[in-house]
């Protein structure tokens, strides 16, 4: 234990002694700030004295605990929380095992009675616990000003701290791998990013052909099931245009089960980053009571209602039979089967592994 603190005070000192800690460090301050000095009225939104007319966010159609919600759900959950409080930690610190592995640090935490394995492990440990303390600072600030503007104190903001740190864990096993191994900071951060950009691909590709896959099999069942109501009104009727069409929804059924069987098998054996990063807003907005706020925001994200089409013109996934509703519909089921296990459960499993792989190479090195 005695080792363990003493290298997770060593970590932040070295953090610390970097201007990128301070910056963002700053950073979240100023994000807070940002939505403190903003304010409601009647009229709409106020910022320093200045009223900015809304028609839709003003005192008469929304309390202030609600704004202060909508702004900290809008701009800290989905926005800085998600995805920059998460690079901001990449750029900081992904020098922190080049630096150990090539400035002479490790022969001094060598020479205590330590394992190897285990000062990667606390080293790891130091690394996460910065991101965690700049999520907590953020937070922090955002309990105090939903609470003194809002009049709303909400604890479960601090949910956020766990969720963003376990997500920020999975690129940054990967940073201190590579980090590692190539001895540099800057090959460090650029090549997770990557993988982080990556990540990002993959799930939007797996999505997009599951999506096209799901609507083509609800294709079928709409073609099958007019197909069975032309045979009852005539046992005889010509249904060979029908035939013809179930025909071709069947043959682009097949390329895209297997694309994506191979994509979903990818997805599966390493972090999901998205689906983290939805968990974050979903558990957080649940935890602080922003389920209210959270809904109306996303409501305005959503462009407006698509003129009807006529019969045969198709919709977003290129079917013409099968509703566009009853597509999504089958879509969201489907994503309702991955459940916590699979999100959290594979992506921890893949950290795992990459932190027992970086902690052999760093076990077996000379230095």
């Amino acid at each position: 234990m005695t080792a363990f603190i003493a290298i997770l005070v060593d970590t932040y000192r070295e953090l610390a002694s970097k201007r990128l800690f301070w910056l963002s460090m700053a950073l979240s301050g100023l994000v807070v700030l940002s939505f403190a000095l903003i304010g409601i009225n009647e009229k709409g939104m106020s910022i320093l004295g200045w009223t900015l007319e809304i028609p839709f966010i003003n005192s008469t159609l929304m309390d202030a605990s609600d704004f202060y919600k909508l702004a900290f759900y809008a701009l800290g959950v989905r926005f800085w929380l998600a995805w920059l409080a998460c690079l901001l930690a990449l750029v900081a610190s992904a020098g922190l095992f080049p630096e150990l592995v090539s400035s002479g640090t490790v022969e001094t935490l060598l020479a205590r009675p330590i394992a190897r394995w285990r000062l990667y492990v606390f080293k790891f440990t130091g690394g996460l616990l910065f991101t965690a303390l700049q999520v907590m600072v953020f937070c922090t600030a955002s309990f105090v000003v939903i609470g003194v503007r809002g009049g709303a104190w909400e604890p479960g903001l601090f949910l956020a701290v766990p969720m963003v740190a376990l997500l920020y864990s999975y690129l940054f096993s990967v940073c201190a791998l590579i980090g590692t191994v190539t001895r540099s900071g800057i090959a460090a951060l650029l090549l997770t990013v990557l993988f982080w950009g990556f990540l990002f691909t993959l799930n939007t590709s797996e999505q997009m052909v599951n999506s096209f896959r799901i609507a083509k099999i609800e294709e079928r069942s709409a073609i099958d099931r007019l197909m069975d109501t032309r045979r009852q009104k005539d046992a005889n009727a010509d249904v060979s245009d029908l035939e013809q069409e179930r025909q071709n929804a069947e043959d682009a059924i097949r390329p895209l089960t297997t694309a994506h069987r191979i994509l979903f098998a990818a997805k599966t054996i390493l972090p999901k980053t998205d689906e983290t990063v939805a968990l974050v807003q979903r558990w957080t907005t649940e935890a602080a009571n922003l389920q209210g706020v959270a809904s109306e925001d996303d409501e305005a994200d959503k462009p407006a209602a698509s003129p009807p089409r006529r019969r045969g013109r198709g919709n977003n996934f290129g079917t013409v039979r099968a509703k566009e509703r009853d597509v999504l519909a089958a879509i969201e089921k489907e994503q309702r089967t991955r459940g916590v296990p699979w999100i959290l459960g594979t992506s921890v499993a893949f950290e795992a592994v990459v932190l027992l792989i970086g902690c052999r190479i760093f076990a077996r090195r000379d230095f």
